[in-house]
């Protein structure tokens, strides 16, 4: 009998996605850089496989282990729909990144994040999203040189 059921079915809708968002990345396959081996699903794919495992690992999770005892079963119900607004808030902030750049949606995205997470902190709030927005992104395009969505859309950096 599955331990936690909620928990279960927000996972296994997570890892559908994922093996839905895998099998599209194959569909349409992107040009190739002929200086380099450098394929531009190679990360998102990589990432996907990554979701794939903690899901299955999740998934197993939830069906085998009970939850901690005196956990109320509307406590379980109130946070399967945190995870599923955080996976909501993700989905919408990678959806956004071609349209809007990277600046707005991650910002605003972290935000949200952050917010679910229970961070309330002012001073913690506005580092973390210094530091994982623009910050991040500074790192990988700049340090890294990998290909990111540009800072703000219209080519402005």
């Amino acid at each position: 009998m599955v331990k936690r059921p909620a928990e279960l079915a927000v996972t296994l809708g997570l890892l559908a996605v994922a093996v839905a968002a895998f099998a599209a990345s194959w569909a349409s396959v992107g040009g190739v850089n002929a200086a380099s081996n450098d394929q531009p699903m190679r990360l998102p794919r990589i990432l996907l496989v990554l979701w794939t495992v903690l899901a299955l690992a999740c998934a197993g999770r939830a069906a085998l282990v009970p939850a901690a005892s005196g956990t109320a079963p509307s406590t379980a119900r109130a946070g399967a729909g945190r995870v599923t607004a955080f996976a909501v808030v993700l989905l919408m902030t990678a959806v956004s990144l071609p349209l809007l750049g990277y600046l707005l949606p991650v910002t605003i995205g972290l935000a949200i994040l952050l917010w679910l997470l229970g961070e309330r902190s002012p001073v913690r709030f506005a580092v973390a999203l210094l530091l994982l927005g623009p910050g991040l992104w500074a790192v990988f395009h700049h340090g890294l040189g990998m290909r990111l969505p540009l800072l703000i859309s219209g080519g402005a950096f």
